[in-house]
C-alpha cells in the first residue's frame, strides 16, 4: 500500500501537521511559499533542525524541502548521484519500488529558481520527483510525492521566496554556483538569488549589503593573456555609463585569504551625489579566472570583506589553486603582508629613534 503523504513527511524530514505543535513557539520562516489548491503548510518538528519547510496535499501528496550541504550545481554528475542516491533510500525506507523516469533535467522558474530535478514512477505511473536546488547561499533538497509531479513542481518551487531570516542552524557562509569559491559572510551581508538571465551569462554568485552589490562572473572560456588583465579592469571600469574618467583610482590589489591575488579599481558616477561607485576586478584561479564587479557607495569596502573571507570550495583543488598565475600588479603581495609590514614600521621606529638620540645634543 503506498505509503500516505504525512508519514512520508515524517520518515523523510520529521514534519507533523499544522496542530500538533500547538504549544511550541512560532519561529519566523526563512522562506515562504505559497501552497497550490487544496495544500496547506505543516510543522516542523523541534528535533530537524535540516527541514526548512513541508506542504500536505490531497489524496496522499506531500512536499518536503530540506536543508543539505553544499553541492556543485554544474558538475550534473555529482547532482545527479545525490538524486539517485536519495530516490534509493527513499525507496528503502518507504518500502517502495520506484523505477527512475527521467535523466536528469533543469528548469529555471519565474522567481529566479533553478532546480535540478528527476522524476520517478510506481507501478508504471508517475508518482514522485527530486529535486536539489540553492536560493539565499542555502543549498536545499525538494522531495514531491504526487500523481502530477510535472504540474505541481513548479507551482511550488516557483513561488518559493527568501524572506532574509536565517534557516535554523545554517553557517553563514556561501558557496559559489559552480562549488569553486566558499565566503565567511561578514555581519550585514548576504547573499542574494541569481537571476536566469545572471546565471546564463556566467554569473556564479552574488550578495549584498547595506550601500553596495557585489557580483562573481566565472571566466572559464576566457583566453585573455593575465598580463592584460589590469587593462581590463580598468577598461571596465571606464566603460560603464555615467562614470567619471577622472575619478579612476589606480589599481588596487589583495593577497585573498584562499591564496589567489585579486585587482581593482572603482570610479565614481558623475551624478549630483558624487557617492554611488563602481568596482571591477578580477581574480585569477588555477587556469581561469573570475571576474568581479560591485557598485554601490561600500563597494571597495564590500570586496575587501568578502575576499578577506575566501576560501576554498567544494570542488576546488587545492593544488590547482595553488598554481593560480600571479598578477603583474601585485607581485609584491607577499612582501608586503601584514607581518612584513609590521617589521618595517619597527625597524623604521628604530632608526628614527637611533637618529634621535645621536642627535639629541647638537
Amino acid at each position: 500500500m503506498f505509503l500516505g503523504a504525512c508519514a512520508l513527511c515524517l520518515a523523510l524530514c520529521g514534519a507533523v501537521p499544522q496542530g500538533a505543535a500547538a504549544d511550541a513557539k512560532p519561529v519566523p520562516a526563512p522562506f515562504v511559499i505559497e501552497p497550490p489548491p487544496g495544500w496547506s503548510l505543516a510543522e516542523s518538528a523541534e528535533k530537524n533542525p535540516s527541514l526548512v519547510l513541508a506542504l500536505k496535499g490531497p489524496e496522499k501528496s506531500s512536499f518536503v524541502l530540506a536543508r543539505i550541504a553544499p553541492v556543485s550545481l554544474e558538475n550534473r554528475a555529482a547532482v545527479r548521484t545525490l538524486l539517485t542516491g536519495v530516490l534509493s533510500n527513499v525507496g528503502e525506507r518507504a518500502s517502495l519500488k520506484f523505477k527512475l523516469a527521467s535523466n536528469l533535467e533543469a528548469a529555471t522558474y519565474g522567481n529566479g529558481l533553478t532546480v535540478y530535478f528527476i522524476r520517478a514512477n510506481l507501478d508504471e505511473k508517475p508518482r514522485l520527483a527530486l529535486a536539489v536546488m540553492e536560493m539565499g547561499g542555502v543549498y536545499m533538497l525538494g522531495t514531491l510525492v504526487s500523481a502530477v509531479p510535472d504540474t505541481l513542481l513548479p507551482s511550488i518551487l516557483g513561488s518559493l521566496r527568501p524572506t532574509g531570516v536565517p534557516v535554523d542552524g545554517d553557517s553563514p557562509s556561501v558557496t559559489s554556483l559552480d562549488g569553486q569559491l566558499t565566503f565567511l559572510l561578514p555581519p550585514g551581508v548576504r547573499s542574494r538569488v541569481l537571476s536566469q538571465r545572471e546565471r546564463q551569462t556566467g554569473y556564479v554568485a552574488g550578495f549584498e549589503a547595506s550601500g553596495a552589490e557585489f557580483l562573481v562572473m566565472k571566466l572559464d572560456d576566457d583566453g585573455t593573456p593575465v598580463k592584460k588583465q589590469p587593462d581590463i579592469v580598468k577598461s571596465t571600469v571606464l566603460s560603464i555609463e555615467g562614470i567619471d574618467p577622472k575619478s579612476l583610482t589606480p589599481l588596487g590589489a589583495i593577497l585573498t585569504s584562499a591564496g589567489p591575488d585579486f585587482i581593482y579599481a572603482w570610479a565614481r558616477f558623475a551624478d549630483a551625489s558624487g557617492e554611488n561607485l563602481f568596482l571591477a576586478g578580477y581574480m585569477p584561479w588555477g587556469y581561469w579566472g573570475y571576474s568581479i564587479t560591485a557598485r554601490g557607495a561600500k563597494a571597495p569596502e564590500l570586496a575587501t570583506k568578502l575576499l578577506g573571507n575566501l576560501s576554498l570550495g567544494p570542488s576546488a583543488s587545492p593544488k590547482l589553486v595553488a598554481a593560480s598565475p600571479r598578477l603583474p600588479v601585485s607581485a609584491g603581495l607577499d612582501f608586503l603582508s601584514p607581518w612584513t609590514s609590521t617589521l618595517i614600521l619597527a625597524l623604521l621606529l628604530a632608526v628614527a629613534a637611533w637618529f634621535w638620540w645621536r642627535n639629541r645634543g647638537l
